[in-house]
């Protein structure tokens, strides 16, 4: 819980000054958290619930890499692999608390929705964590 957390704070701060998620920082999460799960015997899971739950944003990244970058697809498979079945409930969070802020700022700045950009981490790590206090499951 501790490497997931450390690399949701790092994630979140570099995503709000740079918009850049780093590579090598989603590389050694997912790598800690893979070898997590093998040795509780969980791997299948993890890296399943990884994969689904990254495909959605892949998805939304190819459709409009403008709009969502690879960092925030890396990261959300980092969190599956971390939470498992858990990650829908964090994802769910992450999202809505960002759709609101989204809607906040666009009514701020009397932009349209989809001029009004923000960075996606600090979202995701607010669901996580939110979702890790209430009980969700996670590779210890």
């Amino acid at each position: 819980m501790i490497i997931l957390a450390v690399t949701l704070a790092v994630a979140s701060v570099t995503d709000l000054r740079s918009r850049v998620i780093p590579n090598w920082l989603v590389a050694l999460a997912g790598a800690a958290g893979l070898g997590l799960a093998v040795n509780e015997h969980r791997a299948v899971e993890a890296v399943l619930s990884g994969a689904l739950a990254a495909a959605p944003f892949l998805l939304a990244s190819m459709i409009r890499p403008e709009g969502m970058g690879m960092g925030d697809v890396k990261l959300v498979a980092v969190i599956g692999l971390y939470l498992e079945e858990s990650v829908w409930l964090a994802l769910a969070v992450g999202l809505g608390l960002a759709g609101l802020a989204g809607v906040l700022m666009s009514l701020g700045k009397r932009l349209p929705p989809s001029q009004t950009t923000l960075p996606l981490a600090p979202f995701l790590a607010l669901g996580a964590g939110m979702t890790l206090v209430i009980g969700g499951n996670s590779l210890q």
